[in-house]
């Protein structure tokens, strides 16, 4: 079974919607930013999974919500880096 990553990013217009599908979407993919989402090595059923979960929260009128297949199979994460931080660019 062929298997793809994706990145899964959103805006939700609804916090109480907004707050229903970062759960949903942690039980799937890991989040690399604060509505950013990174799926690795889902199965095509997995996949179907993941969207049926999504149209379950979101308000396709209100909120949008984008799934992007990871084309270069060599793409890894590596360590983020802070802009926040202070220590970053010491």
């Amino acid at each position: 079974m062929k298997k793809a990553d994706y990145i899964i990013c959103y805006d939700i217009s609804d916090s109480k919607r907004l707050r229903k599908l970062a759960k949903n979407l942690e039980k799937f993919a890991m989040r690399i930013q604060f509505s950013v989402f990174f799926a690795p090595s889902v199965s095509q059923e997995m996949l179907f999974d993941i969207i049926e979960s999504i149209n379950e929260v979101i308000d396709i009128d209100e909120d949008d919500v984008r799934i992007y297949t990871v084309l270069d199979p060599g793409f890894k994460l590596g360590q983020a880096i802070d802009l926040h931080d202070s220590t970053t660019f010491s």
